[in-house]
């Protein structure tokens, strides 16, 4: 921007969502609303809000043709991917979903079967996790345009933030990781099957594990794995005031790298597993006393619970590879940011 004062020249820079990033363009937002009584608010998957014993949840996330749905997905694929990454908010505040609403936004030269479809697939994933499509809206767009509102209900005693974590917990993940990662790599260089990209089309929103992890009334922080492992754990660093040590070596592999690698001998697999990110399982920290007794439950219900590393007090985060320990950079998912992938 280029202003005159007295005939003098000035330029002034205006920043751009490019220049902030989705995560400093959130802060701007929540600097300037202002706060009500809810008890959990903007920085957390879920806001929450207070209801006697209980908190109320609520998450919103929208997808654009653009940024979230490839050439090769469905409108069954994509039906069910709103209703999954709304749900996935709500596992990782290990709460019980009550319902959503989905807001279309749709062009004019859409079909009937798209749109037909498009409603099966979200209907079919909230059905599988036990709640329903309530409500919603549809819209003429330019472009599709899709936006989900989730809502759940967690007892306030099992509610699992994102802040609350110590030094020297246990940090763990509930599942593989780089799922979603050689899905999209598929997609791009068609090396395998297309059934290898199911995960990154299809998630599986973590509930149970959320609800089965907040039952142990223990977890000192959690959030989703949607932006990826670096990036999740950058944020729960800004927020808590700690570091982390992760040891690569720990890091569980989905069987849909390990496939890619057979085949593409040079591919770097934790890239893949530490920054891309759309694999949805939950990152926890959990006080080391309790850590064993925890993963044993959770093993018993048939789900996995992988200790990665811990939290350290000095704010950094390294990454153990072998005898080397070096800086693990942040390269997960930002929106308006240029990608690592």
């Amino acid at each position: 921007m280029i202003k005159f004062l007295n005939g003098t020249l000035l330029r002034f820079y205006v920043k751009k969502l490019s220049d902030l990033g989705e995560r400093k363009a959130i802060q701007l937002i929540s600097e300037i609303l202002s706060k009500g009584d809810v008890a959990v608010g903007i920085g957390d998957d879920c806001a929450a809000i207070d209801m006697g014993e209980e908190y109320l949840l609520v998450s919103t996330d929208m997808i654009s043709q653009k940024t979230h749905i490839p050439e090769q997905m469905t409108p069954f694929q994509i039906g069910w991917f709103i209703v999954a990454i709304n749900l996935s908010d709500i596992a990782a505040k290990g709460g019980m979903p009550l319902g959503l609403v989905l807001s279309f936004g749709l062009p004019k030269e859409t079909s009937e079967i798209f749109l037909k479809e498009l409603t099966k697939g979200a209907d079919a994933c909230a059905t599988t996790f036990d709640t329903h499509i309530i409500g919603g809206d549809t819209k003429e767009a330019g472009d599709i345009t899709i936006c989900g509102t989730a809502f759940g209900v967690v007892k306030k005693d099992e509610f699992m933030p994102r802040k609350g974590t110590c030094p020297d917990d246990v940090v763990a993940v509930t599942g593989a990781l780089g799922k979603a990662g050689a899905g999209h790599f598929n997609l791009k260089n068609k090396i395998l099957d297309e059934d290898i990209s199911k995960a990154l089309l299809e998630p599986v929103p973590k509930l149970k594990e959320g609800r089965l992890l907040a039952g142990q009334k223990c977890v000192t922080s959690c959030m989703d794995l949607s932006d990826g492992l670096s990036s999740s754990l950058y944020q729960l660093s800004e927020l808590n005031n700690v570091g982390f040590e992760i040891n690569q070596s720990k890091i569980p592999l989905s069987s849909e790298l390990l496939q890619l690698q057979k085949k593409q001998c040079n591919l770097n697999i934790f890239d893949f597993a530490l920054h891309f990110g759309g694999d949805y399982e939950l990152l926890v920290t959990i006080p080391k006393v309790y850590f064993e007794k925890i993963k044993e439950i959770l093993e018993k219900n048939g789900t996995d619970l992988i200790a990665i590393g811990k939290v350290t007090r000095e704010k950094e985060i390294i990454i153990s590879i072998g005898d080397e320990k070096k800086t693990l950079e942040n390269k997960g998912y930002e929106h308006f940011k240029k990608q690592f992938f």
